[in-house]
């Protein structure tokens, strides 16, 4: 996915988080909800609903936009992709815990709204391991006449600066890839200018034919 896609989507996911925070903020200013032995679960639950509003938000944006992309196009072969790595749980869970952790550090105190947090990132981390588990499941690779569409449900975090995943959902034109790796039982899918590998497993027969493929639209065999 182009750099230009990833910022939409990332302003897209930044206004639906900015709208739970705004009903966050409401919520504190009202006498019953401040005065509640709940306010920080509350509070915390909906930090939460926003987070995962926002990468829900995303996946979203990326099924419309690879689906839309997809429609033009004639799909010779379609196979399953790898499973999410354990560096995109760690990027999910990355600033949910900072927010939390660091004022904790800095009080040097475990406060009720700490604890209501700790509370919410554990709700949080079970929900993500949930929608990855779906993902996982979901995750396709499609070779078109022309390009390569990587679909399903994919709420990876999509950021507006430098930074890729595998198997990132979204569709590369031809023009945009630089070799492959072909083994006995996956291929390896490489792009230019460091956009993410496209890695999949396959039997031998469906590793021939994205072979030839690849092949034919010009695509260096990578050596090992």
């Amino acid at each position: 996915m182009t750099n230009t896609m990833k910022t939409v989507l990332f302003i897209i996911s930044m206004f639906v988080f900015i709208l739970f925070f705004m009903a966050s903020s409401a919520l504190n200013l009202s006498a019953a909800i401040v005065n509640s032995p709940y306010a920080a679960i509350l509070t915390s639950s909906l930090y939460i609903a926003g987070y995962i509003a926002a990468l829900l938000s995303q996946a979203l944006g990326k099924h419309l936009y690879t689906g839309n992309r997809l429609k033009s196009t004639n799909v010779y072969l379609t196979v399953k992709a790898s499973f999410f790595a354990w560096r995109d749980r760690i990027v999910l869970l990355l600033l949910p815990v900072l927010a939390v952790m660091l004022p904790m550090v800095r009080q040097r105190t475990v406060t009720k709204s700490a604890l209501a947090g700790l509370l919410a990132i554990a709700v949080l981390m079970a929900v993500i391991e949930l929608l990855l588990y779906v993902g996982s499941k979901s995750l396709r690779v499609h070779f078109t006449d022309k390009g390569i569409a990587v679909t399903g449900f994919d709420i990876r975090l999509e950021l507006s600066v430098p930074f890729n995943y595998h198997n990132a959902v979204g569709y590369y034109p031809y023009e945009r890839i630089e070799s492959f790796l072909a083994f006995n039982d996956k291929v390896m899918i490489y792009q230019t200018f460091d956009f993410g590998v496209i890695q999949m497993t396959c039997d031998p027969e469906e590793v021939k034919q994205i072979k030839g493929l690849l092949v034919s639209k010009r695509i260096p065999e990578k050596r090992y």
